[in-house]
């Protein structure tokens, strides 16, 4: 296997067709189509399979597609880091973050990650659940957020950061806001902030053990925390969230937290690495400095940083 055909399975694999990944990598139609056989006689398998969707991995291709992405992922940090010692553009890191976080602590963390390196380009995203797909295909170098669950946490590198409750929340006014037992809520709708079937579960689990079981019907997928409050503000529906994001400015005086005497689990946040991977200088300078931001986090005067600290245990600072 060489580098450009896997360069440009992935690309077929992300774009649909030959066509657009030919359009994407700049190159003629023909170059990929034949890197493609190439790569199919090599591993002496079809990848690839066209549908009316378009060009789709077969079962070979997506096994091929989590190690071809690794590593590309790795040739590229190997690259970037050698470029970095050259004086060249630092390359990018892409980082993935749990909401609340992304609303206290990360500000502090980039302003001091770009006054060190300004070249390095940044692609942040939301963190939502458990599985961590980004780091395991290899498009995220580093999640802050929930530790990797059970099936998933042998290919993880996992450091856990803080722990904090949970709340169950409303918009602001909502007819039940003094409820005070998950049961008296078994007939309302809800919405999960979680992007896989795994995390979902994990809420349905909670609301059961409670007496509360909700049809499918009532447990609507909100795939990022923006949609989630969208739907909170438009409707009755009810979700679960750690208190750090209900205490951020964000949501402060949008919802509010029901009182629930029926005990809800605790929520680890934790910086989560792929294990085995060669962090890059990047990435590690990124580390250290989020580790910085979360010092100056505990002490700061901020009123509103500092209500959301309140609500969290500091598990690890060194």
């Amino acid at each position: 296997m060489k580098l450009h055909q896997l360069r440009y399975f992935v690309c077929v694999a992300d774009q649909g067709s030959v066509r657009s990944a030919a359009e994407h990598l700049g190159v003629s139609a023909a170059a990929v189509s034949q890197a493609l056989r190439e790569l199919e006689r090599d591993v002496s398998a079809p990848l690839l399979k066209r549908e009316v969707r378009g060009t789709i991995p077969t079962h070979f291709g997506h096994e091929l597609l989590v190690h071809a992405r690794l590593i590309l992922g790795q040739v590229a940090r190997a690259e970037e880091g050698l470029g970095q010692l050259r004086g060249l553009p630092g390359g990018t890191l892409s980082i993935g973050v749990t909401p609340w976080v992304s609303l206290s602590i990360l500000p502090g963390a980039l302003q001091r990650f770009r006054a060190l390196r300004p070249n390095v380009r940044l692609d942040v995203s939301e963190s939502l659940g458990s599985r961590h797909q980004g780091l395991h295909d290899g498009s995220l170098d580093i999640v802050i957020g929930m530790p990797p669950a059970r099936p998933w946490s042998s290919s993880f590198f996992v450091r856990d950061l803080f722990v904090s409750g949970l709340a169950v929340v409303a918009r602001q006014g909502h007819p039940l806001a003094r409820c005070t037992s998950l049961r008296a809520l078994a007939e309302q709708d809800w919405v999960v902030t979680m992007h896989h079937d795994t995390d979902e579960q994990t809420l349905f689990s909670l609301l059961r053990d409670h007496g509360v079981d909700p049809p499918p019907e009532r447990m609507h997928a909100a795939r990022s925390s923006m949609i989630a409050i969208g739907l909170l503000d438009a409707g009755d529906l009810l979700t679960v969230c750690p208190w750090p994001l209900v205490e951020s400015p964000l949501l402060r005086h949008r919802v509010q937290a029901l009182p629930i005497r029926d005990p809800l689990p605790d929520m680890t946040t934790s910086l989560v690495v792929r294990r085995g991977d060669a962090l890059g200088n990047a990435a590690q300078l990124f580390i250290e400095c989020f580790k910085e931001a979360m010092e100056a986090a505990v002490v700061s005067e901020d009123p509103a940083l500092q209500r959301i600290m309140r609500s969290v245990e500091v598990l690890s600072l060194h």
